[in-house]
């Protein structure tokens, strides 16, 4: 079948040179990045380092196909060239859509939904969920209801991050609708196993080799964790994903400064951020552009821990041992779905004994039970992927 993948990208959207109808041309080689601006632009391309691990687990989905990525700004700005959309048409059997928390009060999908309307081939959303619950309805913009409603008209098959939002998609008259999980989830199996295997070990709350992420910039939790489980002497390893657009961290210098090694994926610039202060520990600032290079840092890590879902599932995509602190509703839903362990952070940032409390979390810790529900998640993703007829 030939498939033309759009929306969330891997990271191979960085050699993307340029697209002409359906047709991509490659670079055979990645943007070089050592400065402030290099770092910045890099990060708003993705929006989040995270979204990598959608996109790449969507495409591998899909392996066996004939298929193309197509940046999705490619058919945002051809709405106005039938000429394009007649050869898109001609070139693909199907469009996948990878995608992440679409449903939300603050975006509007209206692009989306005039790109959808011009493509006649069915149409795969991968991995939708929601931000949050509370009156979404009611919030989500007249851009998005254009895009649902555009898409109820059509051949489509929504597979979505979790129960909550494949409810709400039935409810709006979504024809095929099935809870899957995010894509990213699927990427690996063995090693998601072998970290789900390793997970139930109360000596991790020693652990000094930690892949820590949060959200520096906004608030100071993964400071007090570092804290509660580092020594003294130990250099904290923090990965960023978009606080450096997001959340106010600022790389002290001139955009042309130098700010990044790519050999190590580390920030070397000064940063400054709200809380910084609050540091008693060094630390190492980690940014990837590139998923294997990523997984190749943090498989030399002992333990995976903070608030970040994607920071997390690519250390399970390792091997290595993880566990998340549910911050959000969009969290809870994927969490809830696949039934990794985890923490509510409501009950961990109030723990005034955090290794104590870590060390037996993880002793009870049911290994077979996680593992035989991931198992089922996996076997029900490649269900859903038989029944649209792409697996």
């Amino acid at each position: 079948m030939r498939i033309m993948i759009t929306g969330i990208p891997s990271y191979l959207m960085r050699t993307v040179d340029s697209v002409s109808g359906a047709t991509v041309k490659h670079r055979p080689y990645f943007e070089n990045i050592k400065t402030k601006k290099d770092v910045i632009d890099q990060v708003k391309r993705i929006a989040n380092t995270g979204n990598y691990l959608i996109g790449e687990g969507a495409a591998n989905s899909v392996r066996g196909h004939d298929v193309t990525y197509i940046p999705f700004w490619h058919l945002a700005n051809s709405i106005h060239s039938p000429e394009t959309y007649a050869k898109l048409n001609e070139s693909f059997d199907l469009c996948l859509f990878a995608s992440a928390n679409l449903l939300r009060p603050g975006y509007a999908a209206a692009t989306e939904s005039h790109v959808f309307e011009l493509l006649n081939m069915p149409i795969v959303v991968m991995g939708i969920g929601i931000q949050k619950k509370e009156n979404l309805k009611a919030e989500l913009p007249e851009g998005t209801h254009r895009f649902l409603n555009v898409l109820k008209k059509k051949e489509s098959f929504f597979l979505t991050r979790g129960h909550f939002t494949a409810e709400f998609l039935k409810a709006e008259g979504m024809k095929y609708v099935r809870p899957t999980g995010c894509p990213s989830l699927y990427f690996d199996p063995a090693q998601m196993k072998r970290s789900l295997s390793r997970l139930a070990d109360p000596s991790l709350a020693e652990a000094q080799k930690i892949a820590l992420g949060g959200y520096l910039g906004s608030v100071p939790d993964t400071i007090v964790d570092a804290h509660a489980l580092l020594h003294k002497d130990t250099t904290a390893s923090y990965v960023i994903q978009d606080e450096v657009i997001v959340y106010n961290m600022n790389m002290v210098g001139e955009d042309g400064s130098e700010a990044y090694d790519p050999a190590a994926s580390r920030i070397t610039a000064q940063t400054e951020y709200k809380h910084a202060e609050k540091w008693q520990r060094k630390r190492d600032y980690l940014v990837f552009f590139d998923t294997h290079k990523w997984r190749s840092w943090v498989s030399g890590q002992d333990f995976c821990f903070g608030r970040r879902f994607h920071g997390s599932i690519i250390g399970m995509q390792s091997g290595i041992p993880a566990l998340m602190i549910a911050v959000d509703d969009r969290m809870r839903e994927m969490l809830d779905f696949v039934g990794f362990p985890h923490i509510e952070a409501s009950v961990w940032n109030r723990e005034p004994q955090k290794k104590a409390f870590l060390a037996d979390f993880l002793s009870k810790i049911d290994v077979p039970a996680a593992i035989d529900r991931y198992s089922a998640c996996a076997e029900n993703f490649n269900g859903a992927l038989k029944d649209i007829g792409i697996r």
